[in-house]
C-alpha cells in the first residue's frame, strides 16, 4: 500500500509568545535581489532569509498518513529577512556579532560562511508587530548568545535547510514551501541584476 503523507498546520496561526526565549537556527535561504522601498524610493536588494524553531514553544499540527489526520507537537519557528550584506552598518552584521558575543575579525569579513550558523543556538528576543495590512506577526527584535548554563537541544525537529540562489531549482528548492519558491523565482527574475540563475524567472507574481 502506497504510503501518503502531508502536513498541514491549525487555520488559526499561533503566534509565539513575545520576549526572551531559545532559537535554533535550521533554515538559511538566499532569497536573491527582492524589491525593497527606502526612504519612497524602491530597489532590488540582495536578502537571506534566517528560520529559527523554539523548542520551547510548540504547537500543534496536523498530520495526514494514508488518510487519517493525527495531531503532532512541534516547536514553533520565526523569521528574518535582512539585506546579504556584512557591511559596517548592515543590520545582519549587527544581529550577528549580537548573537555571537563579539565582533567579526578582518578574516572574517573577507568570506563568512553563514552555513556554519545552521543548527546553532541563540536567545532571541521577539516581539508581536502589526503589519499595514492589519495583520499580526512575530518579529525577531535581536539575537544573543546562550546564558551560562543555559542548553538547547543538540539537534533541530525540522530537517536543517540550506539554499543558495545560484543553486536554481536545484539543491534544497523542493524542500522550501511553495510560497517561498514562488518569492524566489518571481522576485530574482524581475530584478535582473545580480547573482540570477537562468531558470528563475516566472510571470506571475507570488501569491497570485
Amino acid at each position: 500500500m502506497a504510503l501518503t503523507i502531508s502536513e498541514s498546520q491549525k487555520s488559526e496561526r499561533k503566534l509565539p509568545e513575545a520576549g526572551a526565549t531559545v532559537g535554533v537556527l535550521y533554515s538559511l535561504v538566499d532569497l536573491g535581489h527582492q524589491k525593497t522601498n527606502w526612504d519612497n524610493q524602491e530597489k532590488w536588494t540582495p536578502k537571506v532569509r534566517l528560520t529559527f524553531e523554539l523548542p520551547d514553544q510548540t504547537d500543534e499540527f496536523e498530520v495526514e498518513e494514508n488518510g487519517k489526520r493525527t495531531k503532532v507537537s512541534k516547536p514553533m519557528v520565526v523569521s528574518i529577512e535582512q539585506t546579504r550584506s556584512l557591511g559596517e552598518k548592515a543590520s545582519l552584521r549587527k544581529l550577528l556579532e549580537q548573537w555571537r558575543g563579539q565582533t567579526f575579525t578582518a578574516k572574517e569579513l573577507q568570506a563568512f560562511s553563514l552555513k556554519n550558523l545552521l543548527g546553532k543556538p541563540a536567545m532571541l528576543t521577539l516581539i508581536h508587530k502589526t503589519s499595514q495590512q492589519g495583520r499580526q506577526y512575530c518579529a525577531i527584535a535581536g539575537a544573543s548568545k546562550l546564558p551560562k548554563g543555559l542548553t538547547a537541544p543538540a539537534g533541530t525537529t525540522n530537517d536543517q535547510l540550506y539554499y543558495e540562489i545560484e543553486q536554481g531549482e536545484a539543491g534544497q528548492f523542493n524542500d522550501m514551501p511553495d510560497w517561498l519558491q514562488e518569492k524566489i523565482l518571481f522576485r530574482s527574475c524581475q530584478s535582473q541584476r545580480g547573482r540570477i540563475h537562468p531558470r528563475l524567472c516566472t510571470s506571475v507574481p507570488p501569491g497570485q
